[in-house]
């Protein structure tokens, strides 16, 4: 439960961090620049070609962050362009392994545009990125960050996109997120299932029972197809009053009167 909350909680700094992300590449124009920090910087031109196909995929990212009354109209015509563009997958698939690692952000956002095109020939990829090994945390030095986290999100994005496939009757996106169950990471393993009992293949009352043989009997409890009614989660009883205690100590600002 404390890694399920660290994950929401990281989530929400990734979408904000997403709105800087995109106000900086919009104030470069065409030699954009996505910058996450000092020192990682990615150069738009160097991942994506400079094609027309490359130009397609280009716009789509800069629309899936866009804002205003019109985004959602402008995002859903640009993915119906993407879908219709035979090089998008080559293009997102090629540029992905052209990011550097540290480049969190940029990486899901091409895994999310795999996972949206809602195409067969995306599998290889996206089951490629999902079963990637999460590398350790490249600074165990700061307890308020945790790129485990980030590389975890990156695959449950592409998960995601595999369990589309499935729910589509793709037998291979099936088969693929029956071999997903057997991951080393928790949170990868419950979104394959999750994926894997909402597949439009086979029959789920025998998947559910070949899950149950599968899976250690200590995580049963997310093998289901129903959703959570947050309505039935026991809340912590919260005290009516909270008492803010104050330590003064010899070096704490004093005010002149």
């Amino acid at each position: 439960m404390e890694y399920l909350l660290k994950l929401f909680f990281r989530l929400r700094l990734l979408a904000t961090l997403f709105l800087v992300f995109v106000f900086l590449v919009r104030c470069q124009g065409n030699k954009a620049q996505l910058t996450i920090d000092d020192t990682s910087t990615t150069n738009v031109e160097e991942v994506l070609p400079k094609t027309p196909a490359g130009n397609l995929v280009r716009e789509h990212l800069r629309l899936s962050m866009g804002n205003g009354e019109d985004a959602e109209v402008k995002y859903q015509q640009s993915l119906t362009n993407l879908r219709a563009e035979p090089e998008a997958i080559f293009i997102l698939s090629a540029a992905y392994k052209k990011v550097p690692e540290e480049n969190y952000l940029y990486r899901n956002m091409l895994v999310e545009a795999l996972k949206q095109l809602h195409s067969g020939e995306a599998l290889a990829s996206l089951n490629s990125i999902a079963s990637e090994r999460i590398p350790e945390d490249r600074n165990p030095e700061n307890e308020e960050m945790d790129t485990r986290i980030d590389e975890t999100v990156i695959r449950l994005t592409a998960v995601e996109g595999i369990s589309l496939l499935a729910a589509d009757s793709l037998v291979d996106a099936d088969k693929a997120l029956r071999l997903l169950i057997g991951n080393k990471n928790l949170s990868i393993r419950q979104m394959a299932v999750r994926g894997y009992l909402q597949s439009a293949i086979g029959d789920n009352e025998e998947k559910m029972q070949e899950l149950y043989n599968l899976i250690p009997k200590e995580e049963h409890w997310y093998i289901t197809n129903k959703a959570t009614d947050i309505k039935e989660v026991a809340h912590p009883d919260m005290p009516e009053k909270f008492e803010i205690k104050t330590r003064e100590t010899n070096t704490s600002p004093k005010i002149k009167e």
